[in-house]
């Protein structure tokens, strides 16, 4: 029988240069997470399963991938989100240090499949948790973080959407829980007609019935908070007010023109305690991010503490940028292949110059140049007879690789003059490093 020549249904390889611009990417991210105070922190791929099951008490088990950990005979789980196994090290290995804690991961996630909107099990996912602090500022932070990663990726066109679940869902646990998940999607889909019908069929009380439907249309802008008022009643002020403070807050970092309020948003809604966002943008079609507050989280690994973050699905971040014109490509220096006699000196000597090189063992410059060509190489350099001969991949213009001219060198394959203002902006880079 042939071994399978792709990976498991829902997952994928990563092949050049995808892979690196995959890793730069999360790079970047990290880097500006950690430009904020977040510290990174690494978990494992798998976890016990009393873990993940604990801090996800209502996941939907058909979303766990389990198995027997052979060493310890325990039921593990692969991740299928990082942040029960965060509120583990902050109850446990950093239980002494004062909050908040603000710790930032990258890594992937493995979700079982179900539905036709799910297409891949492997999900790319770098984000934060800030952990111990509450109120408005704290919800404002990791919201401003989510879109300044974003902007520094250079996605200029997306929109964040604030949810407030819990209003929602008090008002759902009042239906027959056999009709919830008709409603559930018709408040999804903002279906009203459906809606009425599928509250009318299960014999929701009035009141109830007034709110569901009224809940459908608190979508918009700051405006939407006044009619929630509305739609929810009294007990719902507290959670109103502090939303509007989140807005506030985001209003004046320069945000305002980038969100949207959706008090009709149910997803999710086993999770968060409180303001919830999601991020969207023309692509994937799919969330670029989500995240929001959930405050009973870490109470259930015995150590109560307010929280809050966000992930950003880097495989959507990729597409929406990629939707935008900004295509990832992971920055890297100009590459070489080198043939003939002498390549393992020429090779050292390019590499000593911070010029990456690739030994091979092409007996023709032809045959060089094709290499260069199906992996990417900038040019190639044949050395044979005392001679080194350079010839640039992109048009096959060729010049006397020389002593001491190796920055030149480097500069003519990238298509840069000396002088041009590439070339300056790189020099000047090097200096200040």
């Amino acid at each position: 029988m042939p071994f399978p020549l792709a990976p498991p249904a829902g997952m994928r390889d990563l092949l050049p240069p995808e892979a690196a611009a995959r890793a730069w990417l999360a790079g970047r991210v990290t880097q500006l997470f950690e430009a904020w105070g977040y510290d990174l922190v690494t978990t494992p791929p798998f976890e016990h399963a009393e873990v993940i099951e604990r801090g996800l008490e209502t996941v939907d088990r058909r979303d766990l991938l389990r198995f027997v950990e052979p060493e310890s005979g325990e039921v593990a789980l692969l991740r299928p989100d990082i942040t029960p196994q965060i509120a583990r090290i902050v109850a446990t290995r950093l239980s002494d240090r004062p909050p908040p804690w603000r710790l930032c991961y990258a890594g992937s996630l493995v979700r079982q499949r179900r539905g036709r909107a799910r297409k891949q099990r492997q999900i790319a996912q770098a984000g934060v948790e800030h952990i111990g602090g509450a109120g408005e500022d704290a919800d404002a932070e990791v919201v401003a973080l989510a879109a300044a990663a974003l902007e520094a990726l250079g996605l200029e066109r997306f929109s964040i959407e604030l949810h407030l679940v819990g209003l929602t869902r008090a008002a759902l646990a009042e239906m027959p829980e056999a009709a919830r998940p008709a409603a559930e999607r018709a408040l999804v889909s903002k279906d009203r007609a459906e809606l009425s019908r599928v509250l009318e069929a299960s014999g929701v009380g009035r009141a109830e019935r007034r709110t569901l439907l009224g809940a459908v249309e608190l979508y918009g802008g700051a405006e939407v908070l006044g009619e929630a008022r509305k739609v929810f009643g009294p007990s719902a002020r507290p959670a109103l007010r502090g939303l509007e403070g989140v807005v506030e807050r985001l209003t004046a970092r320069g945000l305002g023109d980038r969100l949207a309020l959706d008090l009709g948003e149910v997803r999710d809604a086993s999770y968060y305690t409180g303001a919830s966002f999601t991020i969207l943008a023309h692509g994937p079609g799919e969330p670029l991010g989500s995240g929001g507050r959930y405050d009973g989280l870490l109470a259930r690994f015995g150590a109560p503490a307010p929280a809050t973050g966000f992930g950003l699905d880097l495989s959507n971040v990729e597409w929406a940028l990629a939707s935008a014109g900004r295509k990832v490509a992971a920055p890297r220096p100009v590459r070489f292949v080198v043939a003939g006699a002498e390549r393992e000196a020429v090779a050292a000597e390019l590499r000593a110059a911070g010029i990456g090189a690739a030994v091979v063992a092409a007996r023709s410059p032809a045959q060089a140049l094709d290499y260069a060509r199906a992996w990417g190489y900038d040019a190639t350099v044949m050395c044979r007879r005392g001679a080194r001969e350079v010839r640039r991949v992109r048009d096959g213009e060729a010049r006397t690789l020389e002593a001491g001219t190796l920055g030149a060198l480097a500069r003519w394959v990238r298509g840069e003059s000396a002088g041009s203002k590439a070339a300056r902006a790189k020099r000047g880079r090097r200096e200040r490093a």
